[in-house]
């Protein structure tokens, strides 16, 4: 940080600053590892939530997904074109209302989702292997706090 951090923004606080953005750094590196480890399997980390999200909660509309995922619409639909292009997804008819679709994994998709997760839990378990389990439930319960705290102010519009 810089020696005038306090000059520059007096209210700021510049541990918070730091843990903020070694925070993103982090989330960052592992995002960005994940999607190595996934390139092979030829998903994405997004591709592969989906697939998770519909192995785990059963077929569901386009929509319901965006809203699980929290992407746009356009998003959704990059996704499911690319999942689908590659046998993993099917899009249908909603049988409840033909005007809508649901999406539903197939046994491709089962199959890879499975090899994925096998992958990625691994390697969360390597990344993390320093932390006992004490120290992993204090680490969770603190960055649920820090969600909570972001939630808190972007619902009052500070």
């Amino acid at each position: 940080m810089p020696d005038d951090f306090y000059d520059q923004t007096p209210d700021g606080n510049v541990l918070a600053t730091e843990a903020v953005m070694n925070t993103i750094r982090t989330a960052d590196m592992l995002f960005d590892q994940i999607g190595r480890l996934l390139r092979p399997l030829n998903v994405s980390a997004a591709g592969g939530l989906v697939l998770g999200i519909l192995r785990d909660q059963g077929s569901m509309s386009p929509s319901e997904l965006g809203e699980r995922l929290i992407v746009t619409r356009a998003t959704v639909t990059g996704l499911l074109d690319s999942l689908e292009q590659r046998g993993f997804v099917r899009r249908s008819a909603n049988p409840a209302d033909r005007r809508s679709l649901v999406v539903q994994i197939t046994p491709a998709g089962l199959a890879v989702l499975q090899e994925l997760r096998t992958i990625v839990h691994r390697n969360e378990k390597a990344w993390l292997d320093g932390f006992s389990e004490p120290a992993l439930r204090a680490y969770i319960e603190q960055l649920h706090r820090i969600q909570d705290g972001v939630a808190a102010v972007s619902e009052d519009g500070s």
